[in-house]
């Protein structure tokens, strides 16, 4: 029973992974506001949270939703 509900809720994190990373690359404004975005002669401090935006906004769920999706095959097979 629980690798269905593991297998979903990675896919559910999957596509909101992939959701965020077509707006981070399309540029949307109204997703994310200007303090997000990587502007040249930013400081050392904004380019690093620019990369922390990043890893937390469309890394961690795709690497999250992969590794669910995975336990829950196992528990399913």
């Amino acid at each position: 029973m629980v690798g269905p509900l593991l297998i979903g809720a990675g896919a559910v994190l999957m596509i909101l992974g992939t959701v965020m990373l077509l707006a981070w690359m399309s540029g949307k404004a109204a997703w994310f506001d200007e303090g997000v975005y990587d502007r040249a002669g930013d400081t050392k401090v904004e380019r690093q949270f620019v990369t922390l935006y990043f890893l937390v906004l469309v890394v961690a769920p795709l690497l999250i939703g992969a590794i669910l999706i995975v336990y829950g095959l196992t528990h399913v097979l």
